[in-house]
């Protein structure tokens, strides 16, 4: 836990920083408000990403993976399907055959 902390607070003293040394030589304007509030953004961001962690979004991801029997499966039946499309297709030519005749 002590490295997030650490990790977040060096993000806000980098965002204070830059954003001082950003309004400091471009002055009060438009454009320099918008890039210190944009960085002050990524900031936030930053710290609920590194707060929350990454490990809640692998998790999540990690349960909505396919299990490897699923997989199994699901590879088991797509062998099913491509020879009852192979034997569909001898059929119809079978009967295309039949028919030309």
């Amino acid at each position: 836990m002590d490295s997030k902390a650490t990790i977040v607070s060096v993000i806000w003293l980098a965002v204070a920083v830059i954003s001082a040394m950003y309004l400091y030589v471009g002055g009060l304007y438009w454009g320099t408000d918008i890039a210190v509030g944009l960085l002050v953004l990524i900031a936030f961001m930053l710290t609920f990403v590194v707060g929350f962690g990454l490990e809640y979004f692998q998790a999540k991801m990690d349960n909505e993976r396919p299990q490897t029997k699923t997989m199994v499966e699901m590879s088991n039946q797509l062998a099913d399907l491509k020879t009852s499309i192979t034997d569909l297709t001898k059929k119809v030519d079978a009967i295309q055959k039949e028919l030309q005749e």
